[in-house]
């Protein structure tokens, strides 16, 4: 699968786990934006593996979204991938928000995803955004109330144990036709350090346990996943002769794409891009596609390190020994990420910050 990140607009809110890292970014043009649809979708006619597209960070807060949702729609070689998750800040401050909502209703898009990090205080505190949880949960209920699915993410951290109540509470009040249970991974990029002092244990899990339940999750089957992304669990890994080569030289399967503001094409999710394209308005579709198939699968972490600098397993694990072994990173690769990081083992990501942007 390839996908496409398309960053029509950037985000209202700056999460400390944020792997993308969102946060305000110029718009892209409504002409590019469309622009930039048919471009794909001319790329993906020359591509053999099945290929998608998101519009990302924040859409809605976008002037011209219902033209681009409208583009969105009309492609025959690429799918429009709508996993409808936003912070709802920017739907939510729009005097058109039926109008808004009602476009992409007419299209099906019909489902939309919110995420929780907590009660009020905390989940502003991670967003770092006054107001943001109020706008949440405001965006969950107009959402209900045009007839469209709602779906909440729930962030666990080290905090959900004592504010399971009031948790519980925003729940009733939404009443979502579905609730996830989601870890924050760590990726090396700019935010990964500012998600830690939040953290949430094994010992957080098996407190959650009997909420868990409530909410209709195997809370056998969180806790057990929870231990094994733990960092003592991935340095027992390690030690028991899971090295880093294997690691890293495992298939993916994936490729993510992402396309700035300006246009330009990269590999890598946004934020953690490896290698810029070009113009995506100015590119050749058929040698696009190419360098594209050639490119090797980036959803984890062989994509951001050169082998030639990661260290010798035993130093890794010396590395994750020195953090709490209770820890959990959500996955594997993250806690590899992580000790990586104690170690500071530079990445290949790039600097992509333009001149202007730079200026």
């Amino acid at each position: 699968m390839i996908n496409f990140d398309l960053l029509v607009a950037g985000c209202d809110t700056r999460c400390k786990h944020c792997y993308v890292n969102g946060g305000p970014l110029p718009r892209m043009k409504g002409d590019d934006a469309v622009l930039c649809i048919e471009r794909l979708d001319a790329i993906a006619a020359n591509l053999l593996d099945e290929a998608y597209f998101t519009l990302d960070h924040e859409p809605m807060g976008h002037p011209e979204i219902g033209r681009v949702i409208d583009a969105a729609a009309d492609t025959k070689h690429i799918r429009y991938h709508h996993h409808g998750m936003t912070t709802g800040v920017g739907l939510m401050r729009r005097d058109d928000r039926e109008a808004v909502l009602d476009r992409y209703l007419s299209h099906g898009f019909d489902s939309f995803g919110i995420t929780i990090h907590g009660g009020e205080a905390l989940h502003d505190e991670i967003v770092r955004r006054k107001g943001a949880f109020s706008a949440s949960v405001a965006f969950g209920e107009f959402v209900k109330t045009r007839g469209a699915e709602l779906e909440v993410s729930l962030m666990v951290n080290r905090f959900f144990p004592e504010q399971r109540e009031e948790i519980s509470a925003t729940l009733d009040r939404l009443n979502p036709d579905f609730v996830y249970i989601a870890l924050p991974i760590f990726t090396p990029h700019k935010n990964g350090m500012d998600y830690e002092p939040y953290r949430m244990s094994i010992r957080d899990a098996e407190v959650l346990g009997e909420w868990f339940r409530a909410l209709r999750k195997d809370d056998a089957e969180l806790i057990e996943r929870a231990r094994e992304s733990s960092v003592g669990f991935a340095a027992e890994k390690l030690q028991n002769g899971r090295g880093l080569k294997i690691l890293f030289s495992e298939p993916q399967g994936e490729k993510y794409l992402a396309v700035h503001p300006d246009c330009l094409l990269y590999m890598g999710n946004s934020g953690a891009e490896t290698d810029c394209l070009g113009d995506l308005r100015d590119l050749d579709p058929e040698a696009a596609a190419k360098r594209i198939s050639e490119a090797p699968d980036n959803r984890d972490y062989g994509a951001f390190y050169d082998q030639s600098v990661l260290p010798e397993t035993e130093r890794l694990i010396e590395a994750l020994k020195t953090l709490p072994q209770e820890t959990v990173y959500g996955d594997e690769p993250s806690v590899i990420y992580r000790g990586l990081a104690a170690l500071n083992v530079p990445t290949r990501i790039l600097d992509l910050r333009s001149e202007q942007q730079r200026q």
